[in-house]
C-alpha cells in the first residue's frame, strides 16, 4: 500500500488484470484533479516559443522581442505546469524550507519532453545556496525520475536576483562558466531548470554555449 505523494493519504488500488503491470498510483483522486486543474492551458492564446500567455492587444511576445535584441533565443520552452497556486506553494517549501523529499513528488508529476537532443542540462544555483539548502533543486529531481544529465554549467556566488529590474539583472554579469570536456560543437542541449519567468538566466546560460559553438537549444521548465 502506498501514501499520496502530495497529501500522505493512503492509496487503495484493487489489483486486477488491467492493472497488474501497470505503475502503481502515486496520488489520490482529489490531488491529481488539483494538479491537473493548474496545468498549463496550451489551447489558451501564448507565445509559441515561450508559452507567456498573451492579452488580445499583444500582437507578438515582448518578452521574446526584449530577450532577442540580448541574445540567441531559445528554440522552445517545454512546461506543463503554471507557477501559481499549489505548484508555487511546493516549490517554495521544496527550495526555501528545504524539503528534500518533495523533489519526488516533482519527479512524479513532470514528463521530459521527447524531443532531440545531445546532452540535458541544469541550470545550476549558486554554490551558496546548495550549501545552504545541502542540495541542488533541480539535480534532485532528475535523479528521483531517474534522467541522466551533464553538469556542463556552474555559476558564481552572486547576491539574490528577486529585487532587481529585467534590465538591471541584464546589466549584470553574466554569472554562468561552462566546466566540461565535453565537445559542445554542432550539439542539441536541454537546459533544464524549476521555473522560468523573464528567461534572462536560461538565456545567460544559453550565451555561454553558444560560445562553445552549440546547434541550438531547448528549454524544460517546470513551472512557468
Amino acid at each position: 500500500m502506498n501514501n499520496c505523494l502530495s497529501c500522505g493519504a493512503k492509496l487503495y488500488e484493487n489489483i486486477t488484470i488491467y492493472n497488474l503491470f501497470k505503475k502503481p498510483n502515486r496520488l489520490c483522486d482529489r490531488c491529481k484533479e488539483n494538479w491537473d486543474n493548474i496545468k498549463l492551458d496550451i489551447k489558451a492564446r501564448r507565445c509559441s516559443r515561450c508559452l507567456k500567455y498573451l492579452d488580445q492587444n499583444e500582437a507578438y511576445c515582448l518578452d521574446c522581442k526584449f530577450l532577442s535584441a540580448h541574445f540567441n533565443l531559445m528554440e522552445q520552452l517545454y512546461c506543463q505546469f503554471q507557477y501559481d497556486g499549489l505548484m508555487k506553494e511546493m516549490i517554495h517549501q521544496y527550495k526555501f524550507s528545504k524539503d528534500y523529499y518533495l523533489c519526488e513528488l516533482l519527479a512524479h508529476l513532470i514528463e521530459i519532453p521527447q524531443t532531440s537532443y545531445d546532452y540535458i542540462v541544469p541550470i545550476p544555483s549558486s554554490p551558496a545556496h546548495d550549501l545552504s539548502r545541502t542540495f541542488n533543486p533541480v539535480e534532485a529531481v532528475l535523479k528521483a525520475k531517474g534522467i541522466r544529465f551533464d553538469k556542463i554549467l556552474k555559476m558564481s556566488n552572486r547576491p539574490k536576483q528577486s529585487h532587481l529590474t529585467k534590465k538591471e539583472r541584464l546589466a549584470d554579469e553574466n554569472p554562468f562558466i561552462i566546466d566540461t570536456e565535453l565537445d559542445l560543437n554542432g550539439k542539441e542541449i536541454l537546459l533544464v531548470d524549476d521555473i522560468y519567468t523573464t528567461g534572462l538566466t536560461i538565456h545567460r546560460a544559453g550565451c555561454k554555449l553558444y560560445a562553445k559553438n552549440i546547434r541550438k537549444f531547448k528549454v524544460f521548465a517546470f513551472a512557468r
